[in-house]
């Protein structure tokens, strides 16, 4: 990087991968120090700090040189290994398990029963996984047969149909926060999946009672999962979407099944794995092929991103076509209650982020990919701050900011970041946070020339931590 003080014996390693990003070693600083934040650390990176690591050719303590390569390997959307960066060998990780640790169980009741058997272990302690590792599951989920799942055990005592339908209310609150809060309200929803876990394990239910206890299972853990990838935790969430995974398929759920898969298919996406994004969004379309069309429009529309992230412009169009096709064709099965927040809005916003990540895979075709993402994004980013869902407002408000800065609009960049800023803290997303402190990072250069753009620059640079 020029500027930057560099020795013969630094680390020349993470120089050139900072240029390859186009970072400052103070940005690498700001993500790293977001992703602390998202652990719950309250340790701090300094501004200056990866100066040192590259003049002196410094290896930082504690697990900060891995936070490193994961913020790298995101931003630059290739898989780094620790020796890439730092030039050593890693260190053996302390406590750390991946993500499907013990996962390697049957496809019956007892599978399942085992799985949710212990506490769901700690954000600290899991790791992300890829390959096969995670897209494996998904296709066996498809191609085992869903087992029956019923109890005589006294010690929980019965599960009536009144508290079956309490659960159900509690799911669907437990779903209703995450849209308006973010993952301010994640400990109440693993409280939520420990309480069900107990009822499986220790009441007497009959195999009705044991696929909708299945099926409140499952969606408490997609809730988890999606709260814990929005707060930068990928490997605790791919456990949670693991696990959602397994209980679909014991609550006989196909549809279910078939978000899960989709949004696992979303967060290999966001990692840059493009070809297990596309394995999952596979497997989340063949499982999704009997459920409603309202849900497989849903994971038309999430699978596009999956082509997005892959560059290609034809599945990305296929995709977009089969969503519209389906949202506009009449129910033959009533929506399930999981999905009732499924409207073209939603859809058009989740079709808008591809599009952005589309238009910085094809340069020459960018300023039209821009236009209609922006056109996309509209809508759910201007939604009225009193109404749901707030936390998919703030994130696609930051994906449109960036979008309209990208396509040369400075003004509508700004305006967009401000609608966006004063949803925090009231929202809790890390993930729209870095979003937002990426448009920092690029809005940075036309500061000198803008009052407004100094004025975003520096509200977005003491944006709130996430709650």
């Amino acid at each position: 990087m020029q500027g930057d003080p560099t020795a013969a014996r630094g680390n020349q390693r993470l120089a050139g991968l900072l240029s390859d990003a186009q970072w400052r070693p103070e940005a690498l600083a700001r993500r790293v120090n977001a992703a602390l934040m998202a652990r719950g650390s309250s340790r701090r990176v300094h501004p200056k700090t990866p100066y040192k690591w590259i003049s002196d050719g410094a290896l930082p303590h504690g697990d900060i040189p891995e936070l490193v390569v994961e913020v790298l390997s995101t931003q630059l959307k290739t898989e780094l290994a620790f020796e890439d960066v730092w030039g050593v060998t890693a260190p053996r990780p302390r406590l750390a398990l991946p993500a499907n640790h013990a996962m390697d169980l049957p496809w019956d009741s007892s599978g399942l029963l085992s799985l949710v058997g212990g506490p769901v272990p700690t954000r600290r302690t899991i790791i992300a996984v890829t390959g096969a590792a995670l897209t494996a599951p998904a296709w066996a989920a498809l191609h085992q047969p869903a087992p029956d799942l019923f109890s005589t055990a006294t010690e929980g005592g019965p599960v009536s149909t009144p508290l079956l339908d309490m659960i159900d209310n509690l799911v669907a609150h437990a779903q209703q926060l995450d849209d308006h809060q973010g993952g301010a309200a994640r400990d109440f929803v693993h409280d939520q999946f420990t309480a069900v876990a107990r009822l499986l394990r220790r009441a007497s239910y009959n195999a009705a009672a044991g696929r909708r206890l299945a099926a409140a299972l499952a969606q408490l853990a997609q809730t988890a999962g999606f709260m814990a990838f929005d707060s930068h935790e990928d490997g605790l969430a791919q456990r949670w979407y693991l696990t959602a995974l397994r209980a679909a398929h014991t609550a006989a759920d196909p549809g279910l099944a078939a978000s899960v898969l989709a949004l696992m298919s979303n967060q290999a996406a966001d990692r840059g794995n493009a070809l297990d994004a596309l394995q999952l969004a596979a497997a989340a379309q063949e499982s999704a092929a009997t459920a409603p069309p309202a849900v497989r429009s849903l994971v038309a529309a999430r699978s596009s991103l999956a082509h997005a992230v892959a560059g290609d412009l034809t599945s990305f169009h296929r995709t977009r076509e089969d969503t519209l096709t389906l949202l506009d064709t009449p129910p033959d099965t009533p929506l399930p209650r999981w999905a009732s927040y499924i409207d073209r809005v939603e859809l058009d916003a989740i079709t808008g982020r591809g599009l952005v990540v589309l238009a910085e895979q094809l340069p020459q075709q960018q300023r039209r990919l821009l236009r209609h993402a922006e056109r996309l994004l509209h809508a759910r980013a201007h939604t009225s701050p009193e109404a749901p869902p707030q936390r998919s407002a703030l994130r696609h408000g930051a994906w449109l900011s960036l979008a309209h800065h990208a396509a040369g609009d400075l003004d509508l960049a700004v305006d967009t970041a401000r609608i966006a800023l004063r949803r925090l803290p009231a929202v809790s997303s890390t993930r729209s946070v870095a979003l937002l402190r990426r448009l920092h990072d690029d809005l940075t250069p036309a500061g000198p020339r803008s009052p407004a753009v100094r004025d975003l620059l520096n509200d977005l640079r003491h944006l709130p931590t996430p709650s």
